[in-house]
């Protein structure tokens, strides 16, 4: 028998190798970025993009200004060493991730390349303590609940409304003036207080939310003016300080705040004019300086003008209003929402969870009553119950995704007469009735039977 040497396996093909080792890097639980000595990015890790909130922005290729033009994190620092091609280390703060800290090294071998990487601190002391059997702070938030967080930064970037709107609130907070934030249950009111509270507020300072609609009317008063010893019966024997007392120095943000029972409404509207706290069962007023951000989805001046609400109160508390759209009046969000949402998913899941295009289509095509927390509801029961006909929420199995503009038949006029069938027949559904869905719609009657009558 001729006897040959043994030979080397056949290597794998190098678009193979490629993309494996793009996989192991967006495995990686450290964000990479890579720049050449061009200064343009030729990476980007998955977790890299999660870190600096860049979404689904496309930064391979872009010069690294881009990328900081697009990232929720304020790059100024590093930008600064990227120029003068020096290493270093910096801390990046975000109002969704806290504190990233960022390395930034020269890579061997290739003059002027460099490579950052970032790491989110909150999960390294975690993983420490793990290690070391210490207990997590009580305020500790996993990395999967803190990208759940919004990214304003982003947002504002795709919708100018938005960015008009909460400029508004930045800038009223700076001078000292209250705000109010108005809107539909669940389009983010308290988010937006807390990035409000974030934009003005020291690291330190605390923030104190305060849903008015969970504390019973009877508790309501000590609750949120605290009560002296032997104030009542069941009263601790120290005493206790109450919510605007825990918020001192920082933000008290009363969401729902027309649920606060009318009896109290003069207490709070002395407070707000004096700066000084009366314990139940105190004579020994205290002072407090804190802002205080309120938020409600109820017209308060139908409610004075009910005299549910006082309007002294109003006034005092909406010096600046801040109008929150819904998420149907503000689509240019959803892309956006959907894959922040599905990032967060997916770092629970064994297997990514992908959207299929016409599922894609349906969850761009709901009106979403319950605006973005329903969103964030539905991707969570797409997750668990998959992406299956029979297993989709039934609100959105009725849901037909928007018809192709190039797709045959799609001419101008038919898809507006399409769309307005499929708003029609939505607001039916809603309301119950033609009568009520024509109300809605500020429609005649007769408008909504034509329209929804079917040719024989």
């Amino acid at each position: 028998m001729k006897m040959t040497l043994p030979q080397d396996p056949p290597t794998k093909p190098a678009a193979e190798r490629a993309r494996l080792l793009l996989a192991a890097f967006d495995a990686a639980p450290d964000g990479l970025i890579v720049l050449n000595p061009e200064g343009l990015v030729v990476l980007c890790n998955r977790e890299a993009a999660t870190l600096a909130g860049l979404g689904n922005a496309r930064v391979s290729g872009q010069p690294f200004a881009e990328l900081a033009r697009l990232s929720a994190l304020n790059w100024a620092p590093i930008e600064e060493l990227v120029a003068s091609g020096r290493s270093g280390d910096m801390i990046l703060r975000s109002d969704g991730m806290g504190a990233i800290f960022v390395t930034l090294r020269r890579i061997a071998d290739q003059p002027g390349a460099l490579a950052l990487t970032l790491r989110d601190l909150a999960v390294f002391d975690h993983a420490r303590r793990r290690a070391t059997g210490e207990r997590d702070p009580a305020g500790f938030s996993s990395t999967v609940e803190r990208r759940l967080r919004p990214d304003f930064a982003r947002q504002r970037q795709l919708s100018p409304y938005l960015d008009r709107i909460i400029a508004r609130g930045e800038r009223a907070l700076l001078q000292g003036a209250r705000v109010i934030i108005t809107g539909e249950s669940g389009v983010g009111k308290t988010e937006i207080a807390r990035h409000l509270h974030s934009f003005v507020a020291n690291g330190a300072d605390p923030f104190v939310a305060v849903n008015c609609a969970a504390i019973p009317e009877t508790l309501f008063e000590s609750e949120l003016f605290g009560y002296e010893r032997g104030a009542f019966t069941g009263a601790l024997t120290e005493g206790k300080k109450g919510l605007i007392e825990a918020a001192e120095g920082g933000t008290l943000f009363l969401d729902e705040i027309g649920e606060i029972p009318l009896t109290l409404q003069a207490k709070l509207l002395s407070f707000l004019e004096d700066g000084l706290v009366l314990r139940v069962g105190s004579t020994r007023p205290r002072r407090v300086n804190l802002r205080i951000i309120t938020a409600t989805n109820r017209d308060l001046l139908e409610m004075a003008e009910d005299r549910r609400f006082r309007l002294d109160l109003y006034y005092r508390l909406a010096v600046v209003n801040m109008p929150i759209k819904p998420l149907r009046d503000m689509p240019e969000l959803l892309d956006h929402l959907i894959e922040r949402f599905l990032t967060a998913i997916n770092q629970r899941r064994a297997q990514p969870l992908v959207l299929s295009a016409d599922l894609r289509a349906r969850l761009l095509a709901y009106h979403y009553p319950g605006n973005i927390r329903e969103l964030a509801n539905l991707l969570q029961q797409i997750s668990v119950l998959g992406d299956g006909e029979d297993e989709l929420p039934r609100r959105l199995q009725s849901v037909q995704p928007a018809p192709d503009p190039g797709a045959e038949g799609g001419s101008l006029r038919a898809q507006v007469a399409g769309f307005e069938t499929r708003v029609i027949e939505e607001a039916i559904r809603i309301h119950g009735s033609k009568r009520k869905a024509a109300a809605a719609l500020g429609v005649d009657i007769g408008t909504i039977v034509r329209k929804t009558r079917k040719e024989p």
